[in-house]
């Protein structure tokens, strides 16, 4: 039977509060974040994927589920870190994909078939009807040791599926659910609207817009929604100063300022659930951002958010940044795009405050990985079109090069690449205790885990980072 977890040990396990964040890290926990890379396939209502990488980041969200469980098999009991199964089910069974993704347990329920499979090819098929919603986890930590994704929980044997590779959901009936709702959210009051009631406010309209990613591919089509900033407006008084941010399905965030979206010198910001006539689908998304109008504006692609479940209204004021990056060759990264980064390879740690004698809580992007653009006079992040290229060099890391981080007032601090290879424990933070940095540490900070295997030589907090210099012998 599944023993009983505190919400103090998930919490303690998330790194969500500082008495918990600054307990040893147990064997489990360490093994969380240092197993074997896998992915599994998702089919159902839409296809989508589960990789190790991205079930690491889930680990800090207590939304998400994951945590410790026990099971008694044979008269032996067995300890897991494991996230429930339910959650990997809610991304594709159709329901609202709000974050964190909604389960239909309804659907569930009323029972559609289930076919796990496992690396080997072997497949079992349940039916959910004979398998209750919540007996069923998937594990990465076994007995204290990190091991290909599996299926545990107190079910038959024959479902305890080992090196898992594919969950398909055959839903027939049971797609048919909840429809899909665009949320906006001011001063904590949230409303909902579905695309037809979109459609008929007045200040919807259609034109031709278009996007271009960092590969340089770029998406035109006429788009239909509604105005960003006049839906805003007809809520609540948008000046040029509020920072607006969209929530996606995956968890993804993008800020935009007040200003921005109310500039329609080249035309309008839209939230878009409607190209060439037809509306988006589930997959990517049923509502994006763009900008359109008579004179087709075309906008970088990480500024064109997909996916977006919530729209939020913000009273802080919005400030842009940049951030400098230079070696090999030279890059200039807006707040966009670094948030960007954060959203999709965030990294939260604990990090011990000598001076304050305490443990803070950062979320941000490792360091390494703002390496790539700079380790290379040809190709950069997300920029080549031939995607066997890897952005970031790591042979020419391990070779060894100095990575100089300054400040706003010209502190520097100088590190080796040697110890920042692969090394996810230094960030680069861009949020503090799950909100903005303070003005002495905005807009960026570098940080590193209280619990890191490897501490860089010579490493100390560097507030106000401004640039990151890549220097070559």
């Amino acid at each position: 039977m599944r023993k009983a977890v505190s919400t103090l040990a998930l919490l303690a396990l998330a790194g969500l509060v500082v008495s918990c964040a600054s307990a040893p890290v147990t064997p489990a926990e360490q093994a969380a974040t240092t197993g074997p890379e896998w992915e599994i396939e998702l089919a159902g209502a839409r296809v989508d994927t589960m990789t190790s990488a991205s079930l690491n980041q889930l680990k800090s969200d207590e939304k998400a589920g994951y945590g410790p469980v026990s099971f008694e098999r044979k008269g032996e009991s067995t300890d897991y870190l494991a996230l429930p199964l339910s959650y990997l089910v809610g991304i594709v069974d159709g329901g609202d994909a709000g974050w964190p993704f909604s389960f239909n347990v309804e659907a569930w329920n009323e029972g559609y078939d289930v076919t796990l499979t496992a690396a080997d090819g072997y497949a079992v098929t349940f039916s959910t009807a004979e398998v209750a919603a919540d007996a069923l986890y998937l594990a990465d930590v076994t007995a204290d040791q990190a091991t290909l994704p599996r299926i545990v929980g107190d079910v038959p044997g024959n479902l305890q599926i080992r090196d898992l590779v594919a969950i398909e959901l055959s839903l027939g009936d049971a797609a048919a659910t909840e429809e899909f709702t665009l949320e906006l959210e001011i001063n904590g009051e949230v409303s909902a609207f579905t695309r037809e009631e979109l459609e008929m406010m007045p200040f919807y309209t259609e034109a031709v817009g278009s996007y271009t990613t960092s590969a340089g591919t770029t998406h035109t089509h006429r788009y239909g929604g509604v105005k960003f900033a006049e839906l805003l407006k007809s809520y609540v008084p948008l000046s040029e100063e509020n920072t607006v941010t969209v929530a996606a399905m995956d968890g993804y965030e993008m800020s935009y300022s007040g200003a921005e979206l109310m500039d329609e010198s080249d035309g309008s910001w839209i939230l878009a659930f409607k190209s060439d006539g037809e509306y988006l689908p589930l997959d990517p998304g049923y509502v994006r951002s763009v900008k359109v109008g008579p004179s087709e504006p075309n906008i970088d692609g990480h500024s064109s958010a997909r996916m977006i479940k919530r729209v939020i209204v913000s009273a802080e004021s919005y400030r842009d940044f940049e951030l400098v990056i230079t070696g090999k060759m030279d890059n200039r990264l807006d707040r966009q795009t670094v948030q960007a980064g954060v959203s999709c390879h965030g990294r939260n740690i604990a990090y011990y405050n000598r001076k304050s004698e305490g443990v803070e809580n950062y979320t941000g992007i490792p360091l390494w990985l703002l390496l790539a653009y700079g380790d290379d006079s040809l190709h950069a992040p997300h920029r080549q079109t031939d995607k066997e290229i890897l952005s970031y060099k790591e042979d020419v890391a391990e070779t060894g090069y100095t990575v100089e981080i300054v400040a706003a007032d010209g502190y520097s601090i100088r590190l080796d690449s040697t110890e920042l290879n692969k090394n996810d424990d230094v960030v680069i933070a861009t949020m503090k205790e799950g909100d903005s940095l303070p003005e002495r540490e905005w807009p960026m900070i570098l940080v590193w885990d209280q619990d890191a295997e490897l501490v860089p030589a010579g490493i100390k907090a560097v507030r106000n980072i401004t640039q990151i210099n890549l220097i070559f012998d």
